[in-house]
């Protein structure tokens, strides 16, 4: 079905003439009138009377007017989504991050997002780098901001260094240096990140010959600072969360510097949604101004998407 020609019909029966529709809408006459005879050959009967004066919808023309009509709203309300939807307008995103990225990073992504695309959805899940890449796996996120995709089998698109710290009850003697050496973790007692929520921390213990006495485990890092404040241990946690996290605990930096890179992962770039791809130019923007040019990693922020 051509909907041009049912919206050529019902200027020509509007206007009276095919020569003021044909010019309206940009055809010649005679392409008009050709259009005009395919449609009614299409519906298998006469839909106008040609007079002298012009032309008159026939009774059949009558009754399949006002339906023509509901079809060409119908049609233009389906062009309207269409462009919308390409232009990011509308839809929803579901987004996998780590608990520190969704409470620092993403309240301003999203708020810049919102302002031009206010019309789209979009939902957060928080966990650790294992429910993350469970998740991408099965395709049940749109896209991840965590660590460690690197290795993943969706497309990677790293974003910045973050710097790991390490975290010291007050008043405790490594903090009287500048720095604090990997190599004084084996003597303490630690508070490790519970398995598949932080491997970072357990790639800088693996740098000992033995790991130090793990005194507790917990999944969530701000539990993690308070048993540190409390002086109940010491531990590695990211700059990110620490900066903004207040406590008493004290953070430093290792000896030597040890990172995280985070990015950001989507099951296939060349596939994701419009409204996805959009986002996407958000948080690599972000990562820009967050960090700056030269903490940036060599091309992070402007890989192809």
């Amino acid at each position: 079905m051509n909907i041009k020609k049912y919206e050529a019909f019902v200027r020509a029966v509007e206007l009276g003439s095919l020569s003021k529709a044909s010019e309206e809408l940009g055809y010649t006459q005679s392409g008009i009138s050709h259009m005009m005879q395919s449609l009614e050959d299409e519906v298998g009967f006469p839909l106008m009377i040609r007079t002298s004066s012009g032309i008159l919808p026939n009774s059949e023309g009558e009754m399949l007017l006002p339906i023509i009509r509901q079809l060409l709203s119908t049609n233009e309300n389906l062009e309207q989504n269409i462009a919308k939807i390409k232009g990011a307008d509308t839809g929803h995103i579901r987004i996998a991050s780590f608990s520190s990225m969704a409470s620092y990073w993403l309240p301003n992504i999203i708020s810049a997002f919102q302002k031009d695309y206010p019309n789209v959805e979009i939902q957060i899940i928080e966990g650790g780098a294992d429910r993350i890449n469970a998740m991408m796996d099965a395709h049940e996120a749109d896209l991840c901001l965590y660590t460690g995709g690197e290795s993943r089998s969706f497309d990677w698109l790293p974003l910045c260094r973050d710097e790991m710290l390490a975290l010291l009850p007050p008043g405790h003697p490594l903090t009287e240096g500048d720095s604090v050496p990997v190599e004084a973790f084996k003597n303490e007692q630690f508070i490790m990140p519970m398995a598949g929520y932080d491997y970072e921390v357990h790639h800088v213990l693996d740098r000992l010959e033995h790991y130090p006495h793990i005194r507790f485990s917990a999944c969530n890092d701000y539990a993690i600072v308070n048993l540190v404040t409390a002086g109940l241990g010491v531990s590695i946690l990211p700059e990110l969360l620490l900066r903004n996290y207040r406590s008493d605990a004290v953070a430093m930096p290792l000896d030597p510097p040890q990172y995280r890179i985070l990015g950001m992962g989507v099951p296939q770039m060349k596939a994701v949604s419009p409204v996805t791809r959009n986002f996407i130019r958000y948080v690599q923007d972000y990562a820009k101004r967050r960090r700056g040019a030269d903490e940036l990693l060599s091309g992070a922020g402007d890989a192809e998407i």
